[in-house]
């Protein structure tokens, strides 16, 4: 029996990222944003630049839609994330180009805007880390 359950747990695989909303003090017609958390699995450090993270659009989905590949957020100063650790980010889905960016907050590693136009009404969110993704996390916006 125990070997059953620890063949199980080994197969789970990585978990899931997670994502919550993030508020942000600012202009809220800027666009939605969250807060993301991975968990580096292997065993070695992974660089908080690394592909493994959602740097790019196409690490993210929108109501079950894909990003296009557009390129990468530079990571700022980048640091080792250690076996066990987790990388966080801050994602903000921008009504239009941003004519500014903001600082990394709460300890997040990166924060990453990406132009993505929302209409109004209920949408979902998912992020990619390495090949597992998260939960949908459902939102409502409004313009």
């Amino acid at each position: 029996m125990t070997i059953l359950l620890l063949a199980g747990l080994l197969q789970a695989g990585p978990p899931p990222p997670v994502v919550t909303p993030f508020f942000l003090s600012r202009n809220v017609e800027e666009g939605p944003a969250f807060y993301v958390e991975c968990r580096n699995t292997t065993a070695a450090p992974i660089s908080s630049g690394s592909w493994v993270w959602p740097l790019d659009e196409d690490a993210i989905r929108i109501d079950g839609a894909a990003r296009e590949r557009r390129g990468r957020v530079g990571p700022g100063l980048v640091m080792d994330i250690l076996p066990g650790g987790t990388w966080r980010g801050i994602i903000e889905l921008r009504q239009a180009e941003p004519q500014s960016g903001f600082g990394v907050a709460l300890g997040a590693n990166v924060r990453a805007a990406f132009v993505v136009p929302l209409i109004t009404g209920p949408h979902t969110i998912a992020v990619r880390c390495g090949d597992t993704w998260s939960s949908d996390l459902p939102f409502y916006w409004e313009r």
